[in-house]
C-alpha cells in the first residue's frame, strides 16, 4: 500500500534539494537580495497564521506603535527571514574570505580568554538576525563550535541542514537524541563551545521567566549545564548591520553563583539571560521571529 506521507516528504525533500542547487547557480546578491524580497512578500500573504501571530505579539509588546507601523514591521520580518534562508543555502560557496567579509565578532578577545581556561563556553542565543551566521563566523575564526538543534522530521531536509552547518566546520548535536547529554559534556570537557537558542516556547525542560512583561516558558538546559560545569556563559546575537553584512554582538561572561537552592539558581540565570535577549530584541525588533507563539505554555497553564 502506498504511503502518501512518505511520498509527500520525498517530494518536499527533492523540491528543496533542486531549489538549493539552483540558488548556487545564481549570483549571491540576486538570491539573497531579490529572491528574498520576492519570496518574503509571497510568504507574508500566504502564511496567514504566522502574520496574525506576529501582529498580535508586536502589538502586545509595543502598544505605542500604530497598526500601520506593525504591518510594516511584519513585512520586514518576513523579508529578513527569507534573507536568512537564502544566506544559509549559499553556505556551500562561502569560502573563508567571503565569510570574513560579510561578518565579524565583537569582543573576540574575551572569548579567547575564556577558552584558555579549558572549561569550555556556553553561548545562549536567540533567533535574531541570522543566527546561523553567528556559528559560522565563530567557527571560521577558529572557535570550536557545537550547536544544539532540533531534528527536522524529514530526514533528507535534516541531513541537508546538517550538511550546511558542517560545511562551515560547525558540529551538530541533535536535541533529544539518546547521546546528546554525553556529547554536550564531552564538548565542554574538550574546552569547546556549545551554542543554544533559548528564546522559544518548546517542549523541553524549562522555567517560567519574565519576557516583555509576561511569563514565558523558557528552556533551562543551558543554565543547568552552566551551574553543573561552571563553564563561562555568554549571550551572543547576530545583528544584521546592513543588507549583506552581519556582526555578532557579545555579552559576557555572565556572572552567576551556585547556592543551596539549585532550582532558584536555574531560574535566576535563565532570567538574567532572557533579560539580555529582551533588551537586544527591543533595539532590533524586525530581526526577531515574532510569528512564533512565544507565550503559548504560560497561557495554557493559566499563568499570569
Amino acid at each position: 500500500m502506498l504511503d502518501f506521507k512518505k511520498v509527500r516528504r520525498r517530494i518536499y525533500y527533492y523540491g528543496a534539494y533542486v531549489f538549493s542547487k539552483l540558488v548556487l547557480i545564481l549570483p549571491y546578491k540576486f538570491s539573497v537580495g531579490f529572491l528574498s524580497f520576492f519570496f518574503g512578500n509571497i510568504a507574508y500573504y500566504i502564511v496567514k497564521e504566522g502574520v496574525k501571530n506576529a501582529k498580535k505579539n508586536l502589538k502586545k509588546c509595543f502598544p505605542e506603535k500604530s497598526n500601520e507601523d506593525i504591518k510594516r514591521m511584519v513585512k520586514k520580518i518576513f523579508f529578513l527571514e527569507a534573507m536568512n534562508f537564502f544566506e544559509l543555502t549559499n553556505f556551500p560557496r562561502m569560502n573563508s574570505r567571503f565569510m570574513r567579509n560579510i561578518a565579524h565578532v565583537e569582543k573576540f578577545d574575551r572569548i579567547q580568554k575564556s577558552l584558555r581556561s579549558g572549561k569550555g563556553i556556553l553561548f545562549a542565543s536567540a533567533h535574531t538576525g541570522n543566527w546561523e551566521i553567528t556559528a559560522a563566523i565563530m567557527a571560521e575564526m577558529g572557535i570550536p563550535v557545537n550547536v544544539v538543534v532540533k531534528k527536522i522530521y524529514i530526514d533528507g531536509l535534516n541531513n541537508m541542514l546538517v550538511g550546511y552547518r558542517k560545511s562551515k566546520n560547525i558540529k551538530v548535536i541533535l536535541r533529544g537524541a539518546s547521546d546528546s547529554g554525553i556529547k554536550l559534556l564531552r564538548a565542554l570537557k574538550r574546552g569547546e563551545t556549545i551554542a543554544m537558542l533559548i528564546d522559544q516556547d518548546v517542549d523541553v525542560a524549562g522555567v517560567f521567566v519574565n519576557f516583555f512583561g509576561q511569563k514565558a516558558w523558557t528552556p533551562s538546559g543551558l543554565a543547568v549545564l552552566a551551574l553543573k560545569t561552571k563553564a563561562d556563559v555568554y549571550v551572543a546575537f547576530d545583528q544584521r548591520i546592513d543588507k549583506y553584512k552581519h556582526k555578532t554582538v557579545i555579552n559576557g561572561p555572565i556572572s552567576f553563583t551556585k547556592t543551596d537552592d539549585f532550582g532558584k539558581d536555574i531560574e535566576k540565570l535563565t532570567q538574567d539571560i532572557t533579560s539580555i535577549l529582551e533588551e537586544h530584541i527591543k533595539k532590533h525588533p524586525e530581526q526577531w521571529v515574532w510569528f512564533h507563539n512565544r507565550w503559548k505554555t504560560s497561557h495554557i497553564r493559566g499563568e499570569t
